[in-house]
């Protein structure tokens, strides 16, 4: 359907529909690309870090729209549509919605006291419901910690699991410790990946060591990475020397970064074959 279409509408302003709007472009240069945002592009990032993404959508031809539209479909939708967004109308090929919708807790709602208005989990210090104490909540919780990311999720569920034993052997819990505090927007945007695309670092919400890595900033080649970083990064991963750590260079080297370093820590992205779904 998005090779047959004329014009794509994704909706929705944060990294994920920018990411996808980007990857369109980059893959058909010659379609109409339209985000629509709500309210603003990256409306959680810095007033420097907009501006750029708006120049760099501008510059590749991707529209924006802001506002939000009565007629939008509420999923994705594969055929020729029209959106009326505040005075404009936009008429549609394919649409793409490419923003959350909160966390999946309506299975929840009615419990006295269980979830805030968002549908988050109400809990306490130790990540554990301030309604049920038998629930502790990931990733769902009402404790903002600026995003969702496996640095956040990592410190979490290493928590929550050690509380649940606890909790089963009537000892003490933990209190909660953000993981990555220092980091509380996404540190990497992209728009479209590899060639013809871009992709910017934030190294403001890096840690100390990867602050260096990259000469504090400032795409560090041919001095940083070093010639052994090639197998995983490649060469100006971080942009050009003593260049902003943004562009092209990083659009091609760091998405395979985020699958190459699963090994790391993770120790890889799963199985090869998907466990079967187990019994409730």
């Amino acid at each position: 359907a998005i090779r047959g279409a004329g014009t794509v509408i994704i909706s929705g302003g944060g990294v994920v529909g920018l990411e996808v709007a980007g990857g369109l472009r980059v893959a058909y240069p010659d379609k109409r690309i339209v985000l629509l945002c709500r309210d603003q592009l990256l409306k959680q990032f810095p007033a420097t870090t907009r501006e750029k993404a708006k120049a760099v959508c501008e510059a590749k031809e991707i529209e924006l729209f802001y506002g939000t539209s009565s007629d939008a479909p509420a999923g994705v939708k594969l055929e020729p549509g029209v959106l009326n967004v505040a005075e404009n109308v936009i008429s549609y090929d394919v649409f793409l919605p490419m923003y959350s919708k909160g966390p999946n807790t309506g299975f929840l709602t009615g419990v006295p006291n269980m979830l805030d208005k968002r549908g988050n989990i109400m809990v306490n210090k130790h990540l554990q419901s301030e309604a049920c104490p038998d629930i502790f909540a990931i990733g769902v919780h009402n404790i903002d910690e600026g995003f969702i990311s496996m640095a956040k999720l990592d410190a979490q569920w290493q928590i929550v699991a050690a509380n649940v034993k606890a909790l089963l052997q009537g000892k003490a819990l933990a209190p909660h410790k953000e993981g990555a505090p220092f980091m509380k927007v996404p540190p990497l945007i992209f728009i479209g990946h590899g060639k013809g695309g871009w992709a910017a670092l934030d190294f403001a919400q890096m840690p100390p060591p990867v602050k260096c890595c990259c000469c504090c900033g400032l795409g560090g080649f041919p001095c940083c990475p070093p010639p052994c970083c090639y197998p995983l990064c490649g060469p100006c991963p971080c942009g050009y020397c003593c260049c902003k750590p943004e562009g092209e260079g990083p659009a091609k080297s760091l998405g395979p970064v985020a699958f190459k370093s699963m090994g790391f820590h993770f120790k890889g992205a799963g199985e090869v074959k998907a466990p079967e779904q187990q019994s409730m």
